[in-house]
């Protein structure tokens, strides 16, 4: 488990994908969280979506 900002979480990207390589497929569990919330819009559109798409969720 880690915390990330965005920045961390390109470079941390890299290193699950190379262990992907190495295990044909890895489980990813995220948690995020907002003490006012999520604009539902920008969720639904900015991460639902583009994770439906790739058939990921």
């Amino acid at each position: 488990m880690f915390v990330a900002d965005r920045n961390q979480l390109f470079t941390a990207w890299n290193a699950l994908a190379n262990l992907a390589d190495l295990a044909g497929k890895v489980s990813v569990i995220i948690r995020a969280e907002r003490e006012d919330g999520f604009d539902r819009i920008k969720l639904q559109n900015g991460v639902i979506e583009p994770l439906k798409e790739a058939d990921l969720i």
